[in-house]
């Protein structure tokens, strides 16, 4: 089973921690005071500090791990769930969401750019960005759920992953792609020119703030646990 990994200085880690000066804080200097849409004892889920468009969020573990395959080692049913509950409150606030998600292994060469494990859900066509990857000739295997993923060789590998209307796809990166892959894949289904789809060209602050005012109502509704009537 994959384990946490000791974080070094990473912006998620410093954030989730409490700290004062984070780059969000630098950013947007109090407007919005957080990001936070959710939190449980082991996730946060954010707004993207750089959305691609109104409604990016990031699913993120409080540990530091290198992806989702290793954080459902930990903590499947956990996990599961969640997710499955955020696609429901999500697909009501603006419409079915794309997951997905560049997963790092722990060698430098699967490494990428990824230094803490996050999840994008964005008001994107999953079935458009399908076509683009093959498009790129990515190689693919459809799972049969999310929870696949902690099986081998997942936690110790570099993938992409795809989660669109309850079907669960890990395309093979190639040594082709750029850094911020999925961002631009994704970008293009937008219509966003290239190279604006990188985090660090346009921060498009007021889709943050926009997004936060639409899920303001969501911790409250993400907190309630429906009862189990076989219980």
């Amino acid at each position: 089973m994959a384990g946490a990994t000791q974080c070094t200085g990473a912006d998620f880690c410093e954030e989730i921690s409490g700290a004062i000066d984070t780059a969000f804080n630098r950013f947007y200097d109090g407007d919005p005071p957080s990001r936070r849409v959710y939190s449980t004892e082991n996730f946060e889920l954010l707004a993207d500090m750089s959305p691609l468009t109104a409604g990016h969020l990031l699913l993120l573990p409080k540990k530091h791990y290198l992806s989702f395959a290793q954080v459902l080692t930990a903590y499947p049913g956990e996990t599961e769930d969640l997710v499955q509950r955020i696609v429901e409150i999500y697909a009501e606030t603006f419409r079915q969401p794309l997951v997905m998600e560049h997963g790092s292994g722990p060698g430098q060469d699967d490494h990428a750019c990824i230094t803490h494990a996050h999840l994008h859900l964005l008001p994107v066509d999953g079935d458009a960005v399908d076509d683009l990857l093959l498009r790129d000739g990515l190689a693919y295997q459809d799972l049969n759920s999310i929870s696949e993923l902690a099986q081998d060789p997942w936690p110790g590998a570099s993938y992409f992953l795809r989660l669109f209307n309850g079907r669960c796809r890990v395309y093979l990166p190639t040594v082709q792609q750029k850094r911020q892959y999925l961002r631009s894949v994704a970008g293009a289904v937008l219509s966003i020119e290239d190279p604006e789809w990188d985090y660090a060209v346009v921060m498009r602050k007021d889709d943050l703030r926009s997004t936060m005012r639409m899920v303001e109502h969501w911790s409250a509704r993400l907190s309630y646990v429906r009862s189990d009537p076989g219980a």
